[in-house]
């Protein structure tokens, strides 16, 4: 009789979950700002960088992010590639709720 408590590991291992947290544009958005600021507080060239709002899009697969930026307000010199960089790992690690 099979043993009622064996995994396949090698299955388990292929089959990678990522939960995001729920959150809303607001809540988001004051994530990335939390962000920036302590970036600032790192190198102070990026003063006067702020955070996008995130806007809801349709997630094409299962671990795609629902939602994007469609700018940078008051970008300030410098700041693009940090602020995408920042973006990006948030993107990865929250879902938009309404």
């Amino acid at each position: 009789m099979p043993d009622s408590l064996f995994y396949n590991t090698e299955a388990l291992a292929t089959q990678s979950v990522t939960l995001k947290k729920r959150a809303t544009a607001e809540e988001i958005q004051a994530d990335l700002q939390g962000r920036i600021e302590r970036m600032i507080a790192r190198d102070s060239k990026y003063k006067g960088c702020e955070a996008p709002t995130p806007k809801p899009i349709p997630s094409r697969s299962g671990g795609a992010a629902n939602w994007t930026v469609t700018g940078f307000p008051n970008l300030a010199p410098g700041c693009f590639t940090a602020l995408v960089e920042i973006v990006d790992q948030a993107r990865q690690e929250y879902e938009l709720v309404s």
